[in-house]
């Protein structure tokens, strides 16, 4: 065998290699713990369809629950976008629920690790690439954390920020 040869056979032999050890440290800090669902809602008292007419109608059981909140009454609501996106261990990720907008982003981390009780998130939520609020949340089951945004076609975004269901996280 020629030196040549020798250094050929070497190389491959130490490529084989390089893919089952690089597969062996993966990071651990990007392991999935959960998910975020992060919801868009337009809410009036007036005509809804100013929203536009590709936007539907929310489901009962959200009607409920945004009406259960004082500062959020209002007589119409519409889904208008959303956005389900894995809560890392130890990674920042974002939401992008108006998508290809960038008019409305989500960031959230990991506190700790989430308990049967509650999830710790870091929370930033960002209007027109301003961060208009920064907090620590406690997420409880699928309970959403409701934000009253800004005003719109005549009335007001809100923005919840809930733990997926495992089941069917996109519902």
């Amino acid at each position: 065998m020629t030196h040549l040869s020798r250094i050929f056979f070497l190389f491959a032999f130490l490529a084989a290699l390089l893919p089952g050890r690089m597969s062996a440290q993966e990071d651990p800090g990007k392991g999935a713990i959960g998910q975020i669902a992060v919801r868009v809602f337009y809410a009036t008292d007036g005509d809804p369809s100013l929203a536009g007419d590709k936007f539907k109608k929310v489901s009962d059981k959200t009607e409920k629950l945004l009406r259960s909140e004082t500062r959020l009454v209002f007589k119409n609501y519409l889904l208008l976008g959303k956005d389900v996106q894995p809560l890392f261990r130890s990674y920042e990720n974002w939401a992008q629920p108006l998508k290809p907008s960038d008019e409305v982003l989500v960031r959230f981390e990991a506190r700790t690790l989430p308990t049967p009780h509650s999830t710790p998130l870091d929370v930033e939520l960002w209007l027109s690439r301003k961060k208009i609020l920064k907090t620590d949340i406690n997420l409880v089951g699928e309970k959403p954390l409701f934000v009253l945004g800004p005003q719109w076609r005549g009335g007001r975004l809100i923005i919840s920020i809930a733990l997926a269901p495992k089941e069917n996280p996109d519902s």
